[in-house]
């Protein structure tokens, strides 16, 4: 049966024009789920496999004929694009520096990217690898400082609401009832920093958003987790750095935002879906001179 996702019920759909064929096998090498298939010499398309075709449009990608199409589940031979020579891509070096450069930015300068611009980076984003096609990820995106400022205050505001209900008492009832690792998170991270939220916001200061100039909200489907959307979210992060401006991540905004329907309807953002994570994006009041070496908490080998 084929994968179920937001937009797609159905499978794909593979064509082979054998008159341009060279039988290289190429393609039934790279298929993931075996609809191709090398017999006798000759390429033969299994529609009764498992999952049937997930249009990765792999084998069109890899055919030096260009004798295979692949249409279906938002894919088509449209889609095709010339990949740039290996020496015009970024190597080993290049995207260590790219990303040893990346900082999270909080300081902006007035000018606000271009629309134009801001879509660039969504695009990019969807050209990264992820564990599906990005057909159950989304972005919101919000462009312009007057946007963003009404944006964060629908979730102070519902920040608001939830503080009212996280009274101290509250806490203390869910302490015997909560792992440690989260009761502290909660009352020595979140409480404070909502707290935080709401009275920069009674003083006319954007803490949430820290007064950026644009706002990317990256959601997801009921039909993958919220991973999918923060790998999404990363593929943007180094897209801005490559263009020569600075984002944070905000994980803060889309819990307030997924329990506001109204407000995900006005994002543009299809029912059922669930924001995740949000990118601050705009250019940096000050630039780094220096970077820092980070380190996993942990890294082991098995064996």
């Amino acid at each position: 049966m084929p994968v179920s996702h937001s937009l797609y019920n159905e499978a794909g759909s593979v064509a082979i024009d054998y008159s341009a064929c060279t039988r290289c096998g190429e393609c039934s090498r790279i298929c993931p789920t075996e609809v191709l298939r090398q017999e006798d010499g000759v390429v033969q398309v299994h529609t009764e496999s498992m999952f049937g075709c997930i249009a990765c449009g792999h084998c069109m990608m890899v055919c030096p004929a260009e004798c295979v199409r692949v249409t279906g589940r938002g894919i088509s031979a449209a889609d095709l694009v010339p990949l740039a020579p290996p020496e015009e891509r970024a190597d080993r070096k290049a995207l260590a520096a790219l990303m040893q450069a990346r900082r999270s930015v909080r300081r902006f300068r007035e000018e606000e990217p271009p629309a134009e611009l801001l879509q660039q980076i969504v695009a990019m984003a969807a050209s990264g690898p992820m564990g599906i096609p990005p057909w159950d990820v989304g972005c919101a995106v919000i462009a312009g400082r007057e946007r963003v400022q009404v944006l964060a205050g629908e979730v102070v505001n519902g920040y608001s609401g939830m503080l009212r209900i996280l009274k101290p008492w509250v806490l203390a009832v869910m302490r015997p009832i909560m792992k440690r690792p989260a009761f502290e998170q909660m009352s020595g991270f979140i409480v404070p920093l909502v707290k935080a939220y709401i009275e920069g916001r009674s003083q006319g200061r954007n803490l949430l958003f820290y007064d950026a100039p644009a706002v990317l909200l990256f959601h997801h489907s009921p039909y993958v987790d919220a991973s999918e959307a923060m790998i999404a979210c990363t593929y943007a992060m180094l897209a801005v750095e490559s263009m020569g401006l600075g984002t944070t991540m905000i994980g803060a905004a889309a819990p307030i935002i997924r329990r506001n329907q109204k407000l995900c309807q006005r994002l543009g953002i299809p029912a059922g879906n669930k924001p995740a994570i949000a990118l601050i994006v705009g250019y940096p009041a000050v630039q780094f001179r220096r970077g820092v070496v980070r380190h996993f908490s942990s890294v082991s080998s098995f064996g």
